[in-house]
């Protein structure tokens, strides 16, 4: 009897979860006219395809989707590079004020957006990077490398560092023990940390809206916003765009699902 309650409890909240996705792939598949029916109808006549193709016809989709990416996998291995190099400096090395440099990389993850915006927007209009991506890859690379320091950090510190201790008595300096001994053993906590640091920047909006004001330089976030008109809404193409943007996360979840589990449980159990 239990069991049976437990898979209906979680057939229950699959589907609670499954819900909105599965209204916003019916949605993209009808005719605009047909979206805002009533009563609403999962199936509707003249269901088609046409949404996606017209996407990319009134909006220049594609050019949003090489920045997001482009973007979003640089600022991934900007952070990745200073975040570990970082993180292994606090996991292993003892210096003045290491304490209070975490508590400002938690406590930087507490600040809204928008109270900081004007400062990085003078700043960013100063470098003269203003629209343009190497602005957006800095500002997301910024914005996400306190997150990467606190997983990596965590990860360090569930190595035994008399691994790495070892490998200095032999000869290696910090830097070879970090990417001969660590880094191996790291690489579960490395994709796990690398996905986050991924989502974080494809997903990101705020920044992106701010800074650009080109459609060459708009990411999906933000074009996906621009079927949103003065006198209409496109529904079914915005539903549309919104299950283009979902795949490259979820067909990247799948890749590095494995990696993505090994690297929450890392240090779990010893």
């Amino acid at each position: 009897m239990k069991k049976f309650l437990l898979i209906s409890l979680m057939i229950l909240l699959a589907v609670l979860i499954l819900f909105p996705f599965l209204w916003m792939l019916s949605t993209s598949l009808k005719p605009l006219a047909q979206v805002a029916s009533l009563p609403p109808k999962w199936v509707t006549p003249g269901m088609s395809l046409a949404a996606y193709r017209d996407m990319f016809r009134f909006l220049p989709f594609g050019t949003f989707t090489l920045n997001s990416l482009y973007i979003a996998c640089t600022a991934t291995l900007l952070s990745l590079f200073i975040g570990i190099l970082a993180a292994y400096a606090l996991a292993r090395l003892s210096f003045r004020g290491k304490t209070m440099l975490l508590l400002l990389f938690l406590l930087s993850q507490m600040l809204p957006g928008s109270s900081i915006i004007i400062p990085l927007f003078q700043l960013i209009r100063s470098l003269g990077l203003y629209d343009t991506l190497f602005g957006l890859i800095l500002t997301h690379t910024a914005v996400i490398i306190p997150f990467v320091i606190w997983l990596l950090y965590g990860f360090f510190k569930s190595i035994p560092a008399e691994i790495e201790q070892a490998a200095l008595v032999d000869g290696c300096s910090h830097m070879r023990a970090l990417y001969k001994v660590s880094l191996p053993l790291l690489l579960p906590g490395i994709g796990a940390t690398a996905l986050f640091a991924f989502l974080s920047s494809w997903n990101e909006f705020f920044f992106s809206m701010i800074l650009t004001s080109s459609d060459m330089k708009r990411t999906i976030p933000v074009g996906i916003g621009l079927f949103v008109g003065e006198f209409t809404e496109v529904w079914n193409q915005m539903c549309a765009a919104a299950i283009f943007f979902s795949l490259p996360p979820f067909l990247l979840f799948l890749l590095l699902q494995k990696t993505f589990v090994k690297g929450l449980s890392a240090g779990a159990v010893k």
